[in-house]
């Protein structure tokens, strides 16, 4: 784990709902990434802030 930033998806306001969206394996200069664990960090609001993992497979 390096504990460095890898992608950033969405970084604004969206309307209530749900929403989705798929992330396409490459890091923010459009390079595709290792197979591994990744950790994403989800914020809504006040309300709820936390971090989940994931694993990306090839």
């Amino acid at each position: 784990m390096q504990g460095q930033e890898v992608r950033t998806l969405v970084n604004n306001n969206q309307p209530a709902g749900k929403h989705s969206l798929v992330w396409d394996g490459k890091n923010n200069s459009g390079n595709a990434v290792e197979p591994g664990v990744y950790f994403y960090h989800l914020k809504a609001g006040n309300d709820f802030s936390g971090n989940r993992k994931m694993l990306l497979l090839k």
